[in-house]
């Protein structure tokens, strides 16, 4: 350990190449980047159990995992309501965004349960069930597999039998 008395560098002094500066240690990179592949391994679009666990609730094959709390909740989203949300779609293996309801300022509004155009976002089954339950104020992480999404013909920037992942936010709720 250094002494107190011992100089030290002024703070914006150069370092030597290759002096690691105070409190950094080059293990804490190593750290990270396992910590991100532990975190990231076996993502699990099955919902078998196996892999790693979801911190969210799963209905089967969708894993749902609950961003922010609605404040209160005294009404949920369920089969026959007309839903007023803002969503925004990535196809999971490019991470790149092929919907999003935000591009408008105002929500997208569907009734939950209703297809009325295939390939609207209301019409994935899993969609539906990533959005059942939902209070208004809610924000969700839906991940939905490919049987359950697009499937086998993909869509536009989705690929084939590639599982999507939904950021939802639920704005208001009409009981009908």
């Amino acid at each position: 350990a250094a002494s107190p008395l011992e100089p030290r560098p002024l703070p914006g002094a150069r370092r030597q190449y290759g002096e690691v500066p105070a409190g950094h240690h080059p293990d804490s990179i190593v750290l990270a980047s396992a910590y991100v592949w532990y975190v990231t391994r076996n993502v699990n679009f099955s919902g078998s159990g196996a892999g790693g666990k979801s911190k969210g609730k799963q209905f089967k094959d969708v894993e749902i995992n609950i961003h922010q709390k609605a404040p209160s909740c005294r009404l949920r989203a369920q089969q026959g309501d007309l839903l007023h949300l803002h969503y925004s779609g990535y196809a999971t293996s490019t991470g790149k965004l092929f919907e999003s309801s935000r591009e408008s300022s105002e929500p997208y509004v569907f009734k939950l349960g209703a297809c009325h155009e295939q390939g609207k976002v209301e019409c994935l089954l899993g969609f539906q069930k990533g959005v059942t339950g939902m209070c208004v104020g809610e924000k969700r992480k839906v991940t939905i597999p490919a049987h359950l999404a697009y499937g086998e013909e993909g869509r536009g920037a989705v690929p084939p039998n590639v599982p999507v992942l939904f950021h939802v936010e639920l704005v208001d709720i009409d009981r009908l």
